[in-house]
């Protein structure tokens, strides 16, 4: 049985829904890092968890990570519920993590979505109400210079469409009459990152207030400077999508260069000491080599762990679909696309680190599929 309390406040109260495997350790940071510094400051009320979460074992782990690194007063004030709109109806700050834009949609606009559980929320005072009250609220940042009225403060980290992004947290805005705050939070650094609170978090924001409110709750989940302010609503998936283009095209290039260097019987060491000491050197080349031969990189582990080939895919296709809406042709994201797609096909290289495409690039020369391809296409002219 998971532990249950009676509710101190909805205003104390984080709401978290999604904990997979970036979700559970983000959420694990965020709420025993709160009761940590809440402990700190003598009579103010104690933080409470509400979860939504319909994997039993990733409930339990969440649980079970509280109580090991806060113990089992804080683990006792988490309470599990099946609905979003449950979560909140009973806390004034939530937290997503969901797999893309669908479930975005459904978790904050749906039937059993955040805003039908608005209606049956207790009143809990405004946020601003709550910080004055309880400055943990705020982590390490200082008081807002201005205040709100809004009630509830609503985070999605969810790597989604950009579009998709802005145009929920407008609907947002536009039904609760600005009594919610929405801040569209996507994060990079991975599931290591993640467990460590390093991750840097890029997030669009309807106001400064918002932003203030915001901002430390984030930087308990992120490295030092690692939350970025990057504009308005949908501006941090934005920046997100975009960053994870160039990303795509940038390892796929990498993977060709080493693959034909390979086919060259150049020294593969040599071959990646020179990318980095020149002008194709990248992040990728840097700390992504898909190399065996480069200790600590995706290929000494056997492409196991890091960034999935199928997240990769996934946000090219938000990559894709952004700039489809603005009439922007993007021929290479296109071919990463294509790429990653057949990449996915393949056994089980979708789960996989994305680095996985040299391999993948090396497999396909060993069965002959350029000479095929050469023999009736445009490399044969």
């Amino acid at each position: 049985m998971l532990p249950t309390s009676t509710l101190l406040s909805r205003a104390n109260t984080f709401g978290w829904i999604g904990l997979g495997a970036m979700g559970g350790p983000m959420a694990t940071n965020l709420y025993t890092k709160a009761w940590a510094l809440a402990g700190t400051r003598k009579g103010t009320e104690m933080p409470e968890m509400v979860i939504c979460e319909p994997n039993d074992a990733n409930a339990t782990a969440f649980i079970n990570g509280v109580k090991e690194q806060s113990g089992a007063e804080a683990a006792g004030r988490v309470r599990r519920v099946t609905k979003p709109s449950e979560v909140a109806a009973e806390a004034a700050r939530v937290f997503t993590m969901l797999p893309s834009t669908p479930q975005v949609e459904a978790v904050y606009l749906g039937e059993s979505g955040l805003l039908k559980g608005l209606s049956d929320a207790k009143s809990s005072g405004s946020l601003s109400e709550h910080v004055k009250a309880n400055p943990w609220l705020l982590g390490a940042s200082e008081a807002p210079k201005d205040s709100t009225n809004a009630n509830t403060l609503l985070v999605d980290h969810t790597t989604l469409d950009p579009t998709a992004a802005k145009r929920i947290a407008d609907d947002v805005h536009a039904q609760t009459n600005n009594s919610v705050l929405m801040i569209d939070g996507p994060v990079s650094g991975g599931v290591a990152g993640a467990k460590a609170g390093t991750l840097t978090i890029m997030f669009g924001s309807p106001s400064p207030i918002a932003s203030d409110l915001a901002r430390g709750l984030l930087q308990f989940m992120s490295r030092e400077g690692g939350v970025v302010p990057c504009g308005g609503s949908g501006a941090g998936v934005g920046v997100k999508v975009c960053n994870n283009l160039v990303l795509a095209i940038n390892q796929i290039a990498l993977a060709e260069g080493l693959a034909l260097g390979h086919a060259l019987k150049i020294d593969p060491l040599l071959l990646h000491d020179i990318f980095n000491t020149s002008s194709a050197q990248s992040w990728s080349s840097k700390v992504n080599s898909p190399l065996p031969e480069v200790a600590g990189s995706p290929g000494s582990r056997g492409y196991k762990g890091g960034f999935l080939s199928k997240l990769m895919l996934k946000d090219v296709g938000l990559a894709l679909s952004a700039a489809h809406a603005h009439s922007l042709p993007t021929p290479l994201t296109w071919a990463a696309g294509s790429v990653y797609e057949a990449v996915g096909k393949e056994g089980d290289m979708a789960n996989e680190d994305f680095s996985v495409v040299y391999k993948w690039l090396l497999e396909k020369q060993a069965q002959g599929v350029e000479i095929g391809w050469k023999n009736g296409g445009p490399g044969d002219k």
